[in-house]
């Protein structure tokens, strides 16, 4: 079930928002709870047991460790154990099509097994991996009610996108409903996940054609478009995939504050960076973040020398890469940034400072061609010939045809990931009723293009 969907935002989503209201508070994380798995059965039925049995496991080992003293040996096995266990899941999952396709050619089966990655299932255990954590360094006490720490876990508007919220972020909310439960949750969770549709449905899934229509098994293909149209295909993927992501973040995060909850933004406008360590503090915080608290300074971070600062970003980025996906792109997409990560701090850091302009294009630049090499993973374009087509000066066929039909759209959605449309959002909250009639034109559209049917999923509900 997608949030952009009719099925979702007609029949699921004002039933479940009604029902949550109504309930009195120490009700409200068994419907919520009740809620997230009927959402998830829709996903995946095959793997709502997986997703359950997951949550009761780490619920027990935090218990336990909870119960035993971190100095201890004992402690420190629980820990390993448990991460072991989530760790080896979902890399199972991730690249276990691998092991499939080896063991099909050797036994000539027809093996099935780990073919499907489970809904969220990238998220959920990140979310439980960092609370083992917390509960392993005395952050955060274990919860004991089963209950309220399944209902964290698996709340589904953090299901297909996530952003990671931390146990600790929403524990005093999840333990006290009825506080958290305020009138203006309704306005501004209202707010966000209009806004966020929008995004998703309105221009980035219109990128989404064009890109489709330039690289697609259906398009014009990779080999027939010349260097300039295949450029214009990466600026419109890079354009989609902020839209997309970070539209489907708002929608998340709008849905968390009709229940109360107020999560962390997880985009700040990235493409405004004036440098690429700057861009990564503003896209996907909330993953970027867990990699520096639970890798990066558990390894030691920048307090044993340069050499071992270097090695440390280098695993965080070898890291980052798996975790996106199980082709040599994502390799190769993490190693780019560490590269360039390791530029700015020992040699480009005070240039970039002084030539504000400079860095900005500098950064648009490292980051269109960074996400040109994420998307070469093999199934639309190869990441070799992509290369090729950037950075030589092939013929074919013209970007004008494209620039004159999604020239519109293209300025449109660089005039929304800039921030060229808060202040207008900033100027509209002031004027309730003009700005209710804006939410409600805007819906009414993001419905047009649902039911006309874009239709597509979350770009990153696949990582």
């Amino acid at each position: 079930m997608l949030f952009n969907s009719v099925l979702f935002i007609v029949f699921f989503l004002p039933p479940a928002i009604l029902l949550y209201w109504l309930v009195p508070g120490k009700v409200k994380n068994k419907v919520l709870l009740l809620e997230s798995l009927t959402f998830y059965a829709f996903g995946n039925m095959k793997y709502l047991p997986l997703a359950v049995g997951l949550v009761f496991v780490n619920y027990l080992f935090a218990l336990w460790m909870g119960q035993t003293d971190r100095k201890q040996r004992t402690g420190k096995i629980l820990l390993v154990t448990a991460l072991v266990i989530n760790i080896l899941l979902l890399a199972a999952f991730k690249y276990g099509s691998y092991l499939t396709e080896f063991l099909n050619s050797l036994t000539r089966g027809e093996l099935t097994f780990f073919n499907v990655l489970p809904l969220g299932i990238s998220y959920y255990l990140f979310k439980m991996l960092s609370y083992l954590c917390d509960v392993y360094t005395g952050k955060c006490q274990p919860e004991k009610n089963f209950i309220d720490f399944s209902t964290y876990v698996l709340m589904y508007q953090q299901m297909i996108v996530g952003p990671i919220i931390r146990y600790t972020d929403i524990r005093e909310e999840l333990k006290d409903r009825n506080r958290s439960m305020k009138p203006a949750a309704l306005s501004e969770g209202t707010r966000l996940f209009v806004y966020g549709l929008a995004k998703k449905v309105i221009l980035a899934d219109s990128l989404g054609l064009l890109w489709n229509q330039i690289t697609g098994a259906e398009g014009i293909g990779l080999y027939k478009a010349s260097s300039a149209l295949v450029w214009l295909g990466v600026v419109a993927f890079s354009l989609q995939l902020y839209l997309d992501f970070s539209g489907y973040s708002e929608m998340s995060n709008g849905l968390s504050a009709l229940m109360g909850f107020h999560c962390k933004a997880n985009f700040r406008y990235p493409y405004r960076a004036a440098s690429v360590t700057d861009f990564w503090r503003r896209w996907h915080i909330t993953l970027s973040e867990w990699f520096r608290d639970y890798v990066y300074i558990p390894l030691g971070g920048n307090r044993k020398g340069a050499l071992c600062q270097i090695f440390n970003m280098l695993v965080v980025w070898l890291l980052t890469g798996i975790w996106h996906g199980s082709t040599i792109n994502f390799i190769v997409w993490g190693l780019y940034y560490f590269l360039f990560l390791i530029l700015e701090k020992y040699v480009l850091e005070s240039f970039l400072q002084r030539h504000k302009w400079f860095a900005h294009l500098y950064t648009l630049w490292v980051a269109v061609v960074g996400w040109g090499i994420f998307a070469a993973d093999g199934t639309q374009i190869s990441l070799l010939p992509l290369l090729g087509k950037l950075f030589g000066c092939s013929s074919g066929v013209s970007a004008g045809y494209f620039l004159r039909c999604y020239g519109v759209i293209l300025l449109l959605s660089m005039a929304v990931a800039g921030g060229g449309f808060k202040y207008f959002r900033q100027q509209l909250e002031k004027r309730r009723v003009i700005e209710t009639l804006w939410l409600i034109v805007i819906f009414i559209i993001s419905l047009a293009y649902i039911v006309g049917s874009t239709g597509r999923a979350a770009l990153y509900a696949g990582f």
